[in-house]
């Protein structure tokens, strides 16, 4: 069984670093580490070249002439890991830190499960303990109509359907018969869509709970526009509202997507009309420029109809 790591970085050596020790020391032992460097400035290449990681035939080090951001750093280093015929891609972001036996808590929940799933979760906490990146749980039924999250709850393991690339162990099956992430999705979104992607056209996912994983992500508090006051974060919440407008509507219906973009442009009002709220024009501008996306079409729409081609 060939199990293939990839971890997306930008301009985060020293978490990069730390994400690198944590799975080397993966009680696992794994095939291939794919470090892709969304053309970082901060040193990052020069560190792992100090680190010897550039030559060493564990590794694969992929560094992108430009930055495409999230969505297009896991769709290339998935590409890489499909093409080396991977049976498990573990994907994960450089602030993520796996405890030791998190890979191989994964790998040995297959025997309990014993079917062919799409992918399988981590059980990710804040650095104080927190609960973060919670999938979203399955709705899965049987045929007698009983919903099936709780099968193997006394394994700790629970059906979902839906989770974020926070420690995700992908099947490389699954690679095959749905695409790869949307890359034009460039942050925000992009894992929301594939995850359910994959549960909805291949086979059910879980997260296990005895896999855990630090995610290092600087503030523990869920994603809030008002709140944010990090400049450059709110030009991303451009691409999350567009994304997650488009996942609504594709997976979800009309109504849903509907519903979701007035709660949108609630919560940009909020943010104009409340005199404390910091960038608070900016970040009207945004949302409302997120939403225009979505109506437009201003993303590769073409891409996104031919994703299970990917």
């Amino acid at each position: 069984m060939k199990v293939v790591s990839v971890v997306v970085t930008y301009n985060r050596k020293d978490l990069l670093e730390e994400c690198i020790d944590a799975i080397k020391e993966q009680s696992y032992n794994l095939d291939k580490i794919i470090i892709i460097d969304n053309n970082s400035n901060d040193g990052t290449f020069e560190m792992l070249e100090k680190k010897g990681y550039t030559k060493n035939e564990k590794f694969l080090i992929k560094r992108l002439e430009t930055n495409i951001g999230g969505s297009g750093g896991f769709y290339e280093g998935m590409k890489i890991a499909r093409e080396m015929d991977a049976d498990w891609i573990w994907i994960m972001d450089d602030d993520t830190i796996p405890n030791n036996k998190a890979l191989e808590e994964l790998l040995s929940s297959l025997k309990i499960v014993g079917e062919d799933v799409s992918y399988l979760a981590s059980a990710v906490y804040g650095i104080n303990g927190c609960c973060m990146n919670y999938p979203g749980v399955s709705t899965r039924r049987d045929k007698d109509g009983h919903l099936m999250w709780h099968k193997y709850l006394k394994d700790s393991i629970v059906e979902i359907e839906g989770a974020t690339f926070v420690s995700l162990l992908i099947n490389g099956k699954a690679t095959k018969k749905v695409g790869l992430p949307m890359r034009d999705y460039f942050i925000w979104g992009d894992d929301g869509e594939y995850t359910i992607r994959l549960t909805k056209y291949y086979n059910p996912a879980y997260i296990i709970g005895k896999s855990i994983v630090i995610h290092k992500r600087k503030g523990n508090g869920t994603l809030n526009l008002e709140k944010e006051e990090n400049i450059n974060r709110i030009n991303c919440w451009y691409y999350f509202i567009r994304n997650n407008l488009i996942n609504e509507k594709e997976y979800f219906g009309n109504k849903r997507m509907f519903i979701l973009m007035l709660r949108f442009e609630y919560k940009a009002l909020k943010c104009l009309l409340k005199p404390n709220v910091k960038y608070r024009w900016k970040k009207f501008v945004i949302t409302n420029k997120g939403i225009f996306a979505y109506i437009f079409k201003r993303y590769d729409y073409q891409a996104f109809k031919n994703r299970f081609n990917s």
